[in-house]
């Protein structure tokens, strides 16, 4: 009797400890809608429209936990249908994501040390690459093209992942040198984004001799 091979978790884990962050901080900021929240000049936005917060934290927590497990390449040939379905739900995730992050880009009277210029005008173009990856990758999938699909898929994922990076970005700059000023935070923001793609492609790359030759089935 074979035994069976052993769940790839590594790359899995690291995706969902980068994401840690940015879940709790979706966590408390919906706890900080209920009730009766005191306003200020970061959350009042939220609170004078709470529903696409809601659903953009809703749906990127979804989008980064539930996507980190695509990752692994046993769990997929182990469980194709579990791939299917769950993949599925991440496109769906993502393009809510996407769709709401864009609406907040655009709608909400961000304060502009919070969002300048520069980060406003990446964050919509994150946005919508990420749209188009989604739908490039859907696009592969459905032609059976694995090798594009993944690719695809991953590059999504990064532009998804950005806050997470923003964190590890951030937080060394903070703790050196202190709060950046309003041009800083939007180049570190910015920067996030960019090192999440440069890794993705490297990994695209990497994985793409060896691990790209998944049958049909597993879409």
């Amino acid at each position: 009797m074979t035994n069976a091979p052993r769940i790839d978790w590594k790359m899995p884990l690291a995706l969902l400890l980068i994401s840690a962050v940015p879940f709790a901080a979706g966590v408390a900021r919906l706890a900080g809608l209920e009730g009766n929240p005191v306003s200020s000049t970061e959350n009042a936005r939220f609170i004078a429209a709470p529903l696409p917060v809601i659903v953009h934290i809703l749906g990127a927590s979804l989008f980064s936990l539930l996507g980190a497990l695509q990752f692994s390449s046993t769990l997929r040939q182990r469980s194709p249908q579990w791939h299917r379905v769950s993949g599925r739900i991440v496109v769906a995730s993502g393009i809510v994501t996407a769709l709401s992050g864009l609406w907040m880009t655009v709608m909400y009277p961000i304060p502009p040390e919070l969002q300048g210029g520069v980060l406003y005008t990446v964050r919509t173009f994150v946005i919508i690459a990420m749209l188009f990856a989604i739908y490039w990758a859907v696009a592969a999938a459905v032609r059976h093209d694995i090798a594009t699909h993944r690719a695809w898929m991953i590059r999504a994922y990064a532009l998804g992942q950005g806050a997470g990076m923003q964190v590890v970005v951030l937080l060394p700059w903070m703790l050196v040198i202190g709060t950046p000023t309003m041009l800083q935070r939007d180049v570190l923001m910015s920067l996030a984004w960019l090192i999440n793609l440069l890794v993705a492609e490297m990994a695209i790359q990497r994985w793409a001799p060896r691990n790209l030759n998944l049958s049909r089935g597993t879409v």
